[in-house]
């Protein structure tokens, strides 16, 4: 895999190529005009600000938005012309070429991005015919610190699904993995291209944080990954009596679509539970921040909220700035399914007036900077943070295994864990399965309430049939849910 996508960027694609040497200059001749437009075959849109240049004189256009180039002054006859722009260079694709016949007015050239298909079977040749939803996720993972290429550093990435057999309904946790080559360069291929990617990278006691990736349409995503020891102390620290010590920095600037400074909003580094407020001039800081590529968020009231990953290297420091806008986008669904599992809100509220239920809702949920910050909000609950993922349990001593979770009526359960829970009022139910790592990939903005019910007495038979759990049952209801319905 990591020797082929070296290859990839070397080899010939169909009618591309690519050259690196120079050739004797040419006789003076007569001069052309080329036209032409540059098309991204990933993305299947024209591409803009790319570069086009004519090899033998050094002449060069830009593509416009509607990825139309022309070049003056060409020398008549065979040419080769090159081209290149940032999306394919934060793809890892550069270089490309091809040959064409210049005339005094050669128009309708058409230059082109290798398309999907060359790619995956070029990257991805153990992995057979790509499905309609496959993407591949490649990069480097570097030390932080030395911004240097890790070899043999693992790289996951898991997303929800649900599964079942139209009786008995799962949520899935899928995951792939691998490790870097020697030149610190991984290549995932089969994820998703439309879900959110839980995604995160280790080598030895040093380790990235955990955020959420989409690809996109273009179903071919360069994700470089840095990780650091710093990082690992931090995430392992007890995060909530003292702040993780690191060497990096942070700043930037909040501001509206006008560009007026926002004052007061929350910015929060999620993987290392740090949170700060913009000054009167939108502007914000951290200091002593772990080194490492982890999640920054930005969030006003009445304005929602932006994530965006970020890689904190030793050097001057990270500058991130942020638009906030006034609508609120709800986050990319990460969920997928042939069926929307829950219950009525009618339900939810019954319990939620009863009393029995310790109950909080989405107002208190988004003022948390991720699911585990909600749960520990909890009178009841314990959550504990590792480098494995986030687990809920019981504060009472008796209370040291994980407490089982019901997402939208649906138990989680580990991937590969062949437990289910049968939809069938008089079968008999295996135990819940941990709930475990899974949990920090669901967005605060998704959940709009969360139950815990502590005692057997209280927990609802329609989630739970047979012995209750010793210590409680957590209900999360996302906005996926039919109890938004």
């Amino acid at each position: 895999m990591h020797k082929a996508l070296t290859r990839f960027a070397l080899s010939l694609i169909g009618s591309t190529v690519f050259w690196s040497t120079p050739v004797a200059a040419q006789p003076m001749r007569a001069l052309g005009t080329v036209r032409g437009i540059v098309f991204d075959s990933l993305t299947r849109k024209p591409l803009t600000d790319a570069v086009v240049e004519v090899r033998e004189t050094a002449r060069l256009a830009y593509t416009d938005k509607q990825g139309r180039f022309t070049l003056d002054s060409v020398p008549i006859g065979a040419q080769q012309l090159s081209f290149s722009s940032p999306t394919l260079d934060s793809l890892g694709v550069y270089g490309f070429a091809r040959e064409i016949d210049v005339t005094s007015d050669t128009r309708g050239v058409a230059l082109s991005t290798p398309s999907f298909r060359t790619v995956y079977d070029r990257l991805c040749p153990a992995a057979g015919n790509a499905p309609r939803d496959s993407a591949i996720v490649f990069g480097t993972v570097y030390d932080a610190a030395t911004r240097a290429p890790i070899s043999k550093a693992s790289v996951t990435l898991r997303w929800y699904e649900t599964g079942g057999d139209g009786r008995d309904f799962l949520i899935l946790t899928p995951e792939r993995s691998t490790f870097t080559a020697d030149d610190g360069v991984y290549g995932i291929c089969g994820v998703p291209s439309d879900l959110a990617l839980s995604t995160s990278a280790a080598h030895d006691s040093a380790t990235s944080g955990t955020f959420s990736t989409v690809v996109g349409a273009s179903r071919l995503l360069r994700r470089d990954l840095y990780v650091s020891r710093e990082l690992t102390s931090a995430v392992a620290a007890d995060t909530g009596t003292r702040a993780p010590q690191g060497t990096g920095v942070v700043r930037g600037t909040v501001r509206d679509e006008s560009g007026n400074a926002l004052v007061g909003a929350l910015v929060v580094l999620t993987t290392v539970d740090r949170t700060t407020h913009t000054d009167s001039l939108g502007r914000y800081r951290f200091g002593n921040v772990p080194l490492g590529t982890q999640e920054l968020s930005v969030r006003q009231l009445g304005r929602g909220a932006l994530y965006r990953v970020i890689d904190v290297t030793r050097v001057e420091g990270s500058t991130h700035d942020f638009v906030l806008p006034v609508a609120t986008v709800l986050a990319t669904m990460n969920v997928r399914g042939t069926a929307r599992m829950g219950v009525d809100q009618a339900g939810f509220l019954r319990r939620k007036r009863q009393g029995f239920a310790r109950i909080i809702e989405h107002e208190e949920i988004q003022k948390r900077y991720d699911i585990g910050s909600a749960l520990a909000r909890i009178p009841g609950l314990r959550v504990n943070r590792s480098m494995g993922g986030t687990e809920v349990v019981g504060s009472r001593a008796v209370c040291n295994s994980p407490i089982p979770i019901v997402l939208d009526g649906v138990p989680m359960r580990m991937y590969g864990n062949n437990s289910t829970i049968s939809r069938e009022a008089n079968s008999a139910v295996p135990q819940m399965p941990t709930n475990g790592s899974r949990l920090d990939a669901l967005a605060v903005s998704d959940v709009v309430a969360i139950e815990y019910h502590p005692g057997g007495a209280t927990i609802p038979m329609e989630y739970w049939q047979g012995m209750p759990p010793t210590c409680g049952l957590i209900l999360i209801w996302t906005v996926f849910s039919r109890r938004q319905q």
